[in-house]
């Protein structure tokens, strides 16, 4: 059984904010580096008419920091998925200073979503899904959270102690990856 803490927020109208965003999503970013060993996103080719130029360059960018690739279509926060004449890569890199500076270029959690960037931005310890997004939606959850992660939620406004679900199915643990054997 796992917990999670989800952090997205609604507005007065019941909308989804990203307040992941701006100075907020730099902290995030480097909290995940600090807490995690890799991260990952997915490339998607839409109907077979290739991959945006944003994409094409973060892919070649991040490219050194390839640990593993596959191109099933499921990854976390999505468990399956299928659009015609649509191809997936899930990528999943190593953490480093340089990929950090890279993930950085864009300003919101939410922003990582086809077709303009990679999408779904999520980051494991180990073998574990720490970390999802799914930036269409705008939403993420910490898996697990720790009193760290709980006040690093609370501090930057993105979540509280009282938001903690507790998964009953075991679902989160379908975003497992082995990426250590």
């Amino acid at each position: 059984m796992k917990t999670h803490i989800p952090f997205y927020n609604f507005d007065e109208n019941g909308k989804v904010i990203d307040r992941c965003s701006g100075d907020v999503y730099s902290r995030f970013i480097d909290y995940a580096f600090e807490e995690s060993d890799f991260f990952m996103l997915v490339y998607v080719n839409y109907y077979g008419k290739g991959y945006t130029k944003v994409m094409k360059k973060f892919r070649e960018e991040l490219q050194p920091f390839v640990v593993k690739s596959r191109s099933n279509p499921f990854w976390p926060g999505t468990l399956g998925t299928y659009c015609p004449n649509t191809t997936y890569k899930v990528i999943f890199y190593r953490k480093d200073e340089k990929a950090k500076k890279i993930l950085k270029r864009v300003d919101r959690l939410s922003a990582w979503s086809c077709p303009s960037y990679p999408q779904d931005l999520a980051f494991f310890k180990g073998n574990n899904c720490w970390v999802y997004s799914v930036g269409h939606e705008v939403m993420g959850d910490i898996i697990d959270p720790t009193e760290k992660d709980i006040l690093f939620l609370e501090k930057n406004g993105l979540a509280s102690r009282s938001d903690i679900k507790i998964d009953m199915n075991n679902y989160y643990s379908a975003y497992d990856e082995t990426l250590i054997p």
